[in-house]
């Protein structure tokens, strides 16, 4: 069956699709970062739990204190970037949003459990009941889940060579288990949030050096570990990612498509430059870095999905409707929200019962 007669039509948009792409890279770096926090304090404070310490200077109860407002954040930030790839690939992401429904609808379940057992997390460590690892494990696995079920859901949206299997299994249970790129995918992507988790760690020893605690330079040394190799546990898996990717997305990457093997060279060199920096111990400059490359792979992953769209779609033909109104309520509205998020960011209300 010919793949392109199972694409639905392309609905109009209000702006031009750069715009919308701006808008989606800028949003989803942001979600990626908080949602790699959140996972990636799950199992480093899961490893962390293991050891015979103090819990002081553990500082279990911090992380656990963290991973309920990362989880909040995550899922409110993710909407914005959720938005924004159904304007432009919106034709792609419902069929795969249908042809493994079950899945899908799924995921917020799981998210919910595990948001429920995070709050569990923050108020038993504090009470110092034990080192929850137990709990830990649970919502490393549920998280887990989770990130597995939207790497195969990403796959699906750029596959539309496997939808006919629907006609096979028209249950909304359909996964591209078969697809050569799915674990390095996933593993790449696992293993990203716990070097951000060790970054996190890292900032929370900052912060406790700053409030002269003598556990935090411990901790920030520990937290630039987990970050470094786990960077290089990265790199591992992006080889391996990008060997499983069909032969004319490779030769895109290798030189075949400026952009693309421009990203992927910056991309590398951002994340050496933050594996160099976390060895030699400079928190903030590894920061930069790694937000940076970020930013980067970001945007790389879009050249990534345009590349396997490429014999489907193109961005550029969707059918515009300018509707300058719109954009500048829209734009309104994220100003507003951001001055509020901030605000409430420097205006914290103190939770003397779950308190770290």
């Amino acid at each position: 069956m010919d793949a392109s007669a199972l694409i639905p039509a392309a609905d109009t948009i209000p702006a031009a699709p750069w715009f919308f792409r701006i808008l989606l890279d800028a949003t989803f770096a942001v979600h990626l970062l908080l949602m790699n926090a959140m996972l990636g304090l799950c199992m480093v404070g899961l490893v962390r739990s293991l050891k015979r310490s103090s819990p002081r200077a553990k500082a279990l109860g911090q992380q656990a204190g963290m991973v309920p407002g990362l989880t909040a954040l995550t899922v409110n930030i993710g909407v914005a970037p959720l938005l924004f790839v159904q304007v432009l690939y919106g034709q792609f992401l419902y069929v795969s949003n249908t042809l493994m429904a079950v899945w899908w609808f799924g995921i917020s379940l799981v998210v919910m459990a595990a948001y429920a057992l995070a709050y569990r997390q923050k108020y038993a460590l504090h009470k110092g009941q034990d080192t929850g690892t137990v709990v830990w494990a649970l919502m490393c696995l549920l998280l887990l889940a989770v990130s597995l079920a939207q790497t195969q859901n990403a796959l699906l949206l750029v596959r539309p060579d496997l939808w006919s299997g629907y006609f096979d299994q028209p249950d909304g249970r359909l996964l591209p288990w078969g697809d050569p790129t799915l674990w390095p995918r996933w593993l790449h992507f696992v293993t990203a949030a716990a070097a951000i988790g060790g970054l996190t760690l890292a900032m929370i020893g900052h912060r406790r050096t700053k409030h002269h605690d003598p556990h935090g330079a411990h901790l920030t040394a520990e937290g630039l570990q987990w970050f470094a190799w786990a960077t290089v546990a990265q790199f591992a898996w992006g080889v391996w990612w990008l060997m499983a990717l069909p032969r004319p997305l490779l030769l895109a990457f290798m030189g075949g498509d400026a952009l693309a093997t421009g990203l992927l060279l910056a991309g590398m060199a951002g994340a050496l430059a933050a594996v160099l920096l976390a060895f030699k111990g400079r928190l903030m400059a590894t920061a930069a870095a790694a937000v940076a490359t970020v930013g980067i792979m970001t945007a790389l992953r879009g050249v990534l999905r345009q590349l396997y769209l490429q014999p489907y779609f193109d961005p550029a033909t969707l059918p515009l409707r300018p509707e300058p109104s719109t954009v500048v309520m829209f734009l309104s509205c994220v100003a507003l929200s951001l001055i509020v998020v901030i605000w409430a960011a420097r205006h914290p209300m103190v939770d003397k019962k779950g308190r770290a």
